[in-house]
């Protein structure tokens, strides 16, 4: 089983690392396209709803809720049984989304300024917004979808078609983002690319689900057992899993009081911060939940704290050197990916301050899914809920004082100190159920003691390459500080050279 978790890391991570640079991609052209203003800002609000609702969905609740219960239904009984359950959970989910979307079509306007109040004194600043989200909000019953049906393929083993799917979302932004540059075309062609993206991504997985044998159907849903304890998680996964996209949520609800175009640099910070997420922390969590819900139900609690303490090493491995790169070069970063177009240098610098508070916290993003993925494959989903609803009670606190003075990048400072203080909790409560051990705090110093030479590091690289062409200097900036930091892990033993599947130890 151990190796089955390093495969599904593997797999999860290279196609999340696709998806991503496809992502790169897509953020640079609707910058160019967009720019940094107030049809950014509308756009990205817009988008905020389905692209909050697939984070915590696709990636967070409806897998951490479903994918246990689905597991010990197949183990225990049967396939058809687990196929049955399935089919009512996407049923009923996908009854109260329509219901939620004929609401919002409807209210949209309240919406819109719950999520942007600042917006009420850009007028069409918030009917731009109001006429994208309007649009984008018919993908959510897709991604609900696609949420189901990647689980149900995750639970087979199967990593690669639910990882791959934002390849399809981020293609057809970037062909929609080349149309307005190019031929002029109306900016609401982008946000029906959205929804078009949601069909071509259940096409892509019914050709998976198809190719495994699994039928899944849309049924009038029974109230069983199984069946309601799926729901009654559900809500509070949605909160817990969910809880640094809340905080994101309340970062771009505060940014629109706090001026114009904070909205999009808090966006643009975010999209570069979440890529370490989602390569690693997103593949860890995703890798780990089906097995540690086997070896749950089996009880094996040595399997589970050796499996968790090797992920958090390896998490620490990948978040601290970028949370040390961020914090170093993140004005170069940012010149180098978005500075095209639309794009100027006064908003080079302001989303490279942003980047810096975000990029504090990734460490600390990163292990909060690995503990997550524990406390779900128990079936527990209070315990991350009551543990959410602290720390984004701190953000809010923490965000309001620290933008009087701060501004935006206050903002995204007090998003990464409410996650620290997240983790924290997270790990005096796996502790004590024996989860996780003090083993991982010899690895850690050791890792943040190279972290801190790295960051110098990368100023005298920086330096060598400044009379270079940016995009050069970039390049070798990353090639360079990849070989010597990988280097200093094999040098220090976290990577063993000689063994492939036994590539991260813990000290």
């Amino acid at each position: 089983m151990k190796n089955l978790i390093f495969k599904a890391f593997i797999n999860f991570s290279f196609w999340t690392a696709l998806s991503r640079i496809f992502g790169f991609v897509r953020d640079v052209l609707i910058a160019a396209s967009l720019g940094a203003g107030p049809l950014s800002d509308a756009f990205f609000v817009a988008f905020k709803l389905p692209n909050m609702f697939r984070r915590l969905v696709a990636e967070g609740a409806l897998v951490q809720s479903f994918l246990p219960t689905f597991t010990y239904i197949e183990k225990t009984q049967s396939k058809q049984q687990s196929e049955e359950f399935a089919s009512n959970v996407q049923s009923i989910i996908l009854f109260y989304i329509l219901i939620f979307i004929i609401l919002a079509e409807i209210f949209m306007s309240y919406i819109i300024f719950g999520l942007a109040p600042g917006f009420i004194k850009n007028t069409e600043a918030f009917e731009t917004a109001v006429f994208f989200a309007r649009a984008t909000i018919i993908y959510l019953p897709m991604l609900s979808l696609i949420a189901i049906w990647g689980s149900v393929l995750q639970s087979s083993g199967k990593f690669m078609p639910s990882a791959a799917t934002p390849i399809i979302l981020n293609i057809s932004l970037i062909i929609a983002s080349i149309l307005i540059l190019t031929l002029k075309q109306s900016d609401f062609i982008i946000a029906l690319s959205v929804p078009l993206a949601g069909i071509l991504q259940l096409i892509f997985l019914f050709y998976f689900i198809k190719k495994q044998n699994i039928f899944l159907k849309i049924v009038i849903p029974k109230k069983t057992f199984d069946y309601h304890g799926v729901w009654k998680k559900f809500l509070p996964a949605a909160f817990g899993a969910g809880v640094l996209q809340v905080n994101l949520l309340v970062d771009t609800i505060l940014a629109s009081i706090v001026g114009a175009s904070s909205i999009s640099y808090l966006y643009y910070a975010d999209r570069l911060s979440q890529l370490p997420l989602g390569i690693i922390g997103v593949a860890l969590g995703t890798a780990l939940l089906p097995n540690l819900s086997k070896a749950e139900t089996s009880n094996e609690i040595i399997f589970i704290r050796e499996n968790i303490e090797k992920s958090l090493v390896v998490g620490f491995m990948f978040s601290i050197p970028s949370c040390f790169a961020f914090l170093a070069i993140p004005e170069i970063l940012i010149e180098g990916i978005y500075a095209r177009g639309a794009f100027e240098k006064t908003d080079i610098y302001n989303v490279s301050i942003a980047l810096s508070a975000y990029g504090l916290g990734i460490p600390a993003f990163i292990s909060i899914k690995i503990f997550q993925s524990s406390f779900f494959a128990m079936h527990n989903t209070l315990t991350p809920f009551r543990i959410s609803i602290f720390s984004v009670t701190i953000n809010i606190v923490l965000s309001i004082l620290l933008m009087q003075k701060f501004g935006f990048y206050g903002i995204a400072l007090a998003t990464s100190i409410a996650s620290y203080l997240t983790l924290i909790c997270y790990f005096i409560l796996l502790n004590s159920k024996q989860r996780v051990s003090f083993n991982i705090m010899k690895p850690l110093i050791i890792l943040l003691f190279l972290g801190f030479c790295f960051y110098f590091i990368l100023f005298e690289l920086l330096s060598i390459f400044k009379n270079l062409n940016l995009i050069l200097s970039l390049i070798l900036l990353i090639f360079i500080s990849m070989i010597i930091w990988f280097s200093a892990m094999i040098v220090f033993r976290f990577i063993k050279i000689n063994s492939i599947k036994n590539i991260f130890i813990i000290r």
